[in-house]
């Protein structure tokens, strides 16, 4: 799945394709697939496309999109959801 997030992003700027990467494995996977993908990364990253590791290569870039979302829900943020 990391592969094909990554051919998703190989039309961006490789900085935006990175943090694309890197933002929607934070946002949309669960903590047990980030921590597997973390541990092959490390071990070489071998089978993985070259951006998925630059994009996980490293630690966290910045803050998480799903922090940056729900931690003041009386403000609907860019991403956020006025449905509920």
């Amino acid at each position: 799945m990391a592969n094909q997030i990554a051919t998703f992003f190989h039309s961006y700027p490789p900085e935006e394709a990175r943090a694309g990467i890197a933002d929607h494995i934070q946002s949309f996977w669960s903590r047990v697939m980030r921590e597997g993908l973390q541990v092959r990364v490390a071990a070489g990253g071998h089978g993985l496309d070259p951006l998925v590791v630059q994009a996980l290569g490293g630690a966290p870039q910045g803050e998480s999109p799903i922090e940056r979302e729900t931690a003041r829900p009386e403000e609907v943020g860019q991403l956020g959801s006025d449905a509920g």
